[in-house]
């Protein structure tokens, strides 16, 4: 019993120790943005600023336009997590059917792409894209990454835990493909869905590496990249017109905040889905 009790008291202790390792550099990070710009100068972990200022936001504001990226970023993120979703759930309902040929090498195979590293096969898209024509195009952020071995496996795994009578029931109906995974597939494996979606929101959000390669146009680049240039300082020409870090990390909270909004809403879902999805294999 002593035990027990010192080894959950030890693992309070270390859970502790990596919550502080995670909140402590973003509540620096939330204080600096609302500092002075003199203030924010002052080197070492800023846990409440000398006084409160909006100085760094007012000069990010002054410095970027954040209409047309954060447009261009919601575009990618809607559209691609639509498709991600769509094929998803088109290639879990397939894997998940007990007469399909090969199934189980399938399955294996797609498992297997799981050990390949995204950016191995960023090049090869570079040169797939620029063939088609689809550099400098949102057409492309949308179509990277439009389907992953984990979301299909995870989409299987759900679809194989919907009760095997209602299925049958639906076929002796007469229900084709289409209904099943309309009226029966999805409602069933809703967490699953809402799971690959939130991931694919943060995901998509967030992408930086792809707009970085694929997009020069000024006109089609995302949220991200139009805050790089301000958080690195790159485009100030002068001592006076150097950024301070108070509107560094005033970029940094602007591009977290729609993340902070959406992760408590979805946070249901993506317990469950994960919780509930790694029950079968």
């Amino acid at each position: 019993m002593l035990r027990a009790k010192g080894i959950r008291r030890l693992s309070y202790v270390i859970m502790a120790l990596l919550a502080a390792s995670m909140i402590v550099p973003f509540w620096s990070v939330l204080v600096t943005a609302f500092s002075t710009r003199f203030d924010s100068f002052q080197p070492g972990i800023h846990l409440w600023p000398a006084s409160w200022s909006v100085e760094g936001f007012r000069t990010l504001f002054s410095r970027v336009d954040f209409g047309l990226p954060f447009t261009n970023t919601l575009i990618v993120t809607m559209t691609g997590t639509a498709l991600h979703v769509a094929l998803a759930t088109l290639g879990g309902y397939v894997l998940a059917q007990p007469g399909l040929p090969g199934r189980q090498l399938i399955g294996g195979i797609i498992l297997l792409t799981l050990t390949i590293p995204s950016q191995v096969i960023l090049v090869p898209q570079f040169v797939v894209f620029r063939q088609l024509h689809l550099l400098n195009t949102l057409t492309a952020l949308v179509i990277s990454d439009a389907v992953s071995a984990f979301s299909v496996l995870l989409m299987k795994t759900y679809f194989e835990q919907i009760p095997k009578d209602v299925l049958e029931a639906a076929r002796m109906d007469g229900a084709r493909h289409a209904r099943l995974v309309w009226d029966f597939y999805l409602p069933m494996a809703l967490p699953g869905v809402m799971t690959i979606a939130a991931f694919q929101v943060v995901s998509r959000y967030n992408m930086f590496t792809e707009p970085l390669l694929f997009i020069t146009d000024a006109s089609k680049i995302t949220l991200q990249i139009a805050l790089k240039s301000v958080v690195q300082g790159k485009d100030t020409v002068s001592t006076s017109d150097f950024i301070g870090p108070n509107a560094q990390m005033a970029g940094v909270v602007i591009s977290i905040l729609p993340l902070l909004i959406f992760y408590p809403l979805m946070q249901r879902y993506l317990v469950r889905g994960l919780t509930i999805g790694g029950v079968k294999g």
